[in-house]
């Protein structure tokens, strides 16, 4: 996946960032404090997303029987995100443009294969490995 920084107003706000050829608006988790990022290729590039409201596993199945798989914008950062569950525990859903991992956990192994749809009240681009703490011990 290739993902190549268009704009952005610098650390915890909004930017844009084409991901093999799609524009999306995100969080910009990615650029150090004061140092907002110039246009260009990121590496190590994750996405990650926040889902403010609750999270029923059977709503979410039961909202993608069409078997969709893509981020639909909603406004900014918001997205509906349609999509397969790849594992559980912890729960990974691939969006086919990204994969990426839900905070709602569930022990149901049944979910695996099925295609739900999340809302995605903001989704971020991240440096791979800024969120391990202490550093390598992930």
């Amino acid at each position: 996946m290739e993902v190549r920084l268009e704009t952005t107003e610098g650390l915890a706000r909004q930017a844009e960032v084409w991901v093999d050829g799609t524009l999306l608006t995100v969080m910009d988790e990615y650029s150090r404090p004061g140092q907002p990022l110039s246009p260009g290729k990121l590496e190590d590039v994750k996405f990650t997303y926040v889902t403010d409201g609750g999270l029923s596993w059977h709503e979410a199945v039961a909202g993608n029987r069409a078997k969709r798989m893509l981020l639909e914008p909603v406004r900014g950062w918001r997205y509906v995100g349609y999509g397969r569950v790849v594992q559980i525990m912890p729960v990974i859903i691939d969006f086919a443009l990204v994969v990426m991992e839900d905070a709602n956990w569930t022990n149901d192994e049944k979910l695996v294969g099925k295609f739900v749809e999340v809302p995605i009240d903001r989704l971020s681009i991240a440096r791979r490995g800024d969120d391990d703490w202490p550093a390598g011990l992930r």
